[in-house]
Order: structure tokens, then sequence, then C-alpha cells
């Protein structure tokens, strides 16, 4: 897709605005240049885009703040569905007339289903072209005035939900309106892996917020919750203010931005899909930023899927990698330093 994407950027005018997800990240490299506007909701493709696009935006997809409009709005879909259907639900508020939406993706991405969606939404017909195992979708505005919502008006807002516990969430977010089986089989360790009062816990990956949510309520602690993605830090901090927890929410990524030898606890449930894909690295790098970000004296505390080698991994990092819990797939392991 890296390469379709390239060729699109380049071709472009420039009141272009580049929506850019994970899949982007391989484009931002030394020497990449690109004349307009960049919108995303990751930290990391943000932090790359850094002196390299027109304008640089990290939000939840709030297309209102970039305050103009496009001739074209290029977009490479994402893996959580909601946040395409918001794009393209919101994208002709932004596009003058004439100006085009474009969408790429993979046939495993939905693009299809996508380019039927952004034809019926700009009332026009579906335009896809296919480039080997990658299609483009280009659709026209014609009358910017006469469209209509697609009903995905509420993707901004933060919902409370009752099978979360009443705890904030909402769609953009992995996972975003259940409790992950891997992180409540973490949470199950607290009890016996409790940190003392007055302990400084990283919440590594913390997405919504599960598991300082979970920690909380048994102890004197102070937080730092971060994540990645935009959605994430929203509804964590939602969480973290109805629940009097103390601490912060910051974006980094995989802790990269966290403070070398301050933590007591780190809690983490990392993510191992980088987009559409499986992606291994994602694991060594929160094991080596937890290994960082720990004292001589603290402790990790990690889940991960049980096909995920934590177990030849973590050495690479830690002195002491024991595994604690597995069930249901999932492996709990102990680290330190």
């Amino acid at each position: 897709m890296s390469s379709l994407l390239h060729q699109a950027l380049l071709q472009i005018p420039r009141e272009t605005l580049w929506i850019a997800d994970e899949n982007s990240r391989v484009l931002l490299q030394p020497g990449f240049q690109f004349d307009g506007d960049l919108l995303t909701n990751r930290w990391d493709i943000a932090e790359l885009a850094q002196g390299k696009v027109s304008r640089n935006f990290f939000s939840d997809f709030h297309l209102e703040e970039l305050d103009r409009k496009y001739r074209r709005i290029i977009y490479s879909v994402s893996k959580e569905k909601a946040v395409v259907r918001h794009v393209i639900d919101q994208a002709p508020r932004f596009l003058g007339e004439g100006g085009e939406l474009v969408l790429l993706g993979e046939k495993q991405s939905g693009i299809k289903s996508y380019a039927v969606k952004a034809a019926e939404h700009l009332n026009g017909t579906k335009q896809l072209q296919k480039h080997g195992n990658e299609y483009v979708s280009t659709n026209r505005v014609a009358h910017p005035g006469a469209i209509e919502p697609t009903g995905e008006a509420d993707y901004p807002h933060l919902r409370s939900l009752p099978e979360l516990g009443n705890l904030f969430s909402k769609p953009g977010l992995f996972g975003w309106n259940k409790i992950d089986k891997g992180s409540a089989l973490l949470a199950q360790q607290f009890t016996t892996e409790l940190p003392e009062d007055g302990a400084h816990v990283v919440d590594l990956g913390c997405g919504y917020g599960y598991l300082s949510a979970q920690l909380a309520p048994l102890g004197n602690f102070h937080f730092a919750a971060t994540d990645n993605n935009a959605a994430a830090l929203l509804a964590c901090r939602k969480n973290f203010h109805t629940l009097g927890i103390p601490g912060v929410v910051l974006p980094s990524d995989a802790g990269d931005e966290l403070e070398s030898g301050a933590a007591d606890l780190v809690l983490c449930n990392p993510p191992f899909h980088q987009g559409f894909q499986v992606e291994g690295d994602l694991t060594d790098r929160f094991l080596q930023h937890s290994a960082r970000i720990l004292k001589s004296t603290g402790m990790a505390l990690f889940v991960v899927n049980e096909f995920i080698p934590l177990a030849k991994k973590g050495p690479r990092y830690y002195s002491e990698v024991q595994l604690v819990n597995k069930e249901r797939g999932f492996c709990v392991y102990r680290l330190r330093p």
C-alpha cells in the first residue's frame, strides 16, 4: 500500500489533506516531503511527520480543527470501521465543489464496501480502480450543500458502557466496547502483586484505562497512563477524571517519551497488530521502554497472547522473566530488571 499511497501523494495539489493512520508510518522517513496538511490519530505518525508536511494535526480525526476546505482528501483506510465511516461522513464538509475524496486500500481492508458507501454519500457512482492487490476509490463532490450525514455524527462522543463497569470509551479505539480478556487476567494478579502505597505506576498502552481503574481502588498510587491513539487518550482522561484517579494521561509511542527509572510498577497489555498486519516488533518496543522506565527495584506485569514468545524476548531486557498465570490463551509474566 505504501507505494500506491506515495504515488498518490506526489500527484496531488497543495490544497490536500492526507488522513494518515498506522499504515502511513513507512512513508515518513528522512527525505520525504509533502506540501499538504496531515491529520492523524496516531502519536508516532504525528511525531514522524514533524518538518515533513505543511501542517500537522494530532487528534481523534477532528476535521473541524483544520479550519479550511481542501481540493482533495486522501485516506488509506484504517482497520477500525467506525473511523472510516466517520471520515467518509465528514469529508464533504471540508471539500469545496469539485473536490475529491480518495480512498485507498487492499481487498481485505473493506475498500470495495467503502467505495460504495462513499459514492452513495457523495451522490455519485462508484469509482474503483485496481492496481495489483490494491484499490483506489475516487469520489467527487458535485453539490456539497445537498449531502446529508450518514449517521456517524455520534462518533466523537464518549459513552459510559455498563459492560465496562460504566467506564467511558468510544469507537476508534481497538476493543472499545469490551473488556479485553488478557487485561482482565492481568488485573486478577493485582491482589498478589500489589505495590506499596505511594508507588508510581505506569499503564503502558492504556487504552481507555481499564488496568488503572482496576488497580487504583486497591491502594494509594500515582498513575501515568500513556497510549499512541488519540481516542484512547480521550477515554482514559475521562475515566481518570470521573473516578478521581491521581495521575496524568500522556501521548507516547510505546512509552518512548516517559522518564527513565521513575516507575515502581509497569502494567502492559501490548498490541501485536500494526494496522492490518501482525507486528512482532511491537512487543520488543514495549519491553524495551518498560525496562527503561522502571526503577532498579521495580517490576513489570505483562499479559500477551500465548503465541507471543515473551519468555524468549523478555531476557533481552530483564534479568527475571517469570510466567505467573496462563489461562484462556493468554500468559501473564512478571519481569524484574
